[in-house]
């Protein structure tokens, strides 16, 4: 009999130590009235993000994506998402942003990202980029030069600033230019778009709002000769098709590959950069 009254007792406090597991990864939300189950929290987990605190630098192209987000199983591709890296922002780069975003949007501090959400084009901190489940650190080598057949860029001039078209067109024309060079012209190109709304159409003929990789397209349009990036028509939610770019795309470049996190798919990265 007490036999029985223990293995009760066992299952009993079994059941209510896996109801208490289950019920501490429920998240509410009040405003509309919620409920999500996530058990596992990031996959990046601290000792990466040290990692990446390391060795990350100004001018790497950071890409990203969440597991069993809604969105991800619509939008083509491994990676969802897809952002720059300045490094330091000086509280007096605040002149670089237009006047009427410059309050709302402009941040500073030593280890900044910069990229484009449904909120618009924004500026945050590296630790809170990093707050995901997939993650990997895209660099510019030392020195960029043409690649052979590069596609011609989908950027208006108007859109240039001098100090683009004057790197664009030695790059065209064969010189190899230190990345260290062009990173001040892709610095200020950045926050001159901080600001900006968010392409919901993915529109790449218009930039006067811009999805995550229009963005980065755009502040990266002088190295456009060596990056080889270009839109292309792609499904997206299932049923539609768009002209886009796909975070991927970044990774099938001669940019290098300088860091990816445990939970990434190996042979998806490999056969990425052999695309």
């Amino acid at each position: 009999m007490s036999e029985d009254k223990n293995s009760a007792s066992k299952t009993s406090k079994g059941l209510l130590e896996r109801f208490l597991t289950i019920f501490g990864d429920i998240k509410v939300y009040k405003r509309p009235l919620f409920l999500v189950y996530d058990p596992g929290s990031y996959l990046v987990k601290g000792k990466d993000i040290r990692e990446v605190i390391k060795i990350v630098q100004p001018g790497d192209i950071l890409v990203r994506k969440y597991r069993n987000y809604l969105d991800g199983f619509f939008i083509p591709g491994y990676f969802s998402h897809v952002g720059l890296y300045l490094g330091p922002v000086k509280e007096e780069d605040i002149d670089l942003v237009p006047f009427e975003r410059r309050k709302k949007q402009f941040q500073w501090g030593d280890q900044m990202v910069i990229h484009a959400l449904a909120e618009g084009v924004l500026i945050e901190d590296l630790l809170n980029f990093c707050r995901t489940d997939y993650l990997a650190v895209l660099r510019f080598p030392e020195k960029l030069k043409k690649v052979p057949e590069a596609r011609p860029l989908n950027v208006p001039k108007k859109e240039y600033i001098p100090e683009e078209e004057e790197i664009q067109g030695r790059i065209e024309e064969g010189a190899e230019i230190y990345f260290k060079d062009i990173f001040p012209i892709i610095y200020k190109v950045a926050l001159k778009n901080l600001g900006r709304p968010y392409d919901f159409n993915f529109d790449f003929a218009d930039f006067a709002r811009l999805s995550c990789t229009e963005f980065v397209y755009l502040c990266t349009k002088c190295t456009g000769p060596f990056l080889d990036v270009s839109p292309e028509k792609k499904r997206v939610f299932l049923f539609f098709k768009k002209t886009m770019i796909q975070p991927d795309v970044f990774l099938s470049t001669k940019l290098d590959l300088t860091w990816g996190s445990p939970e990434l798919n190996r042979h998806k990265i490999e056969s990425l950069r052999k695309s």
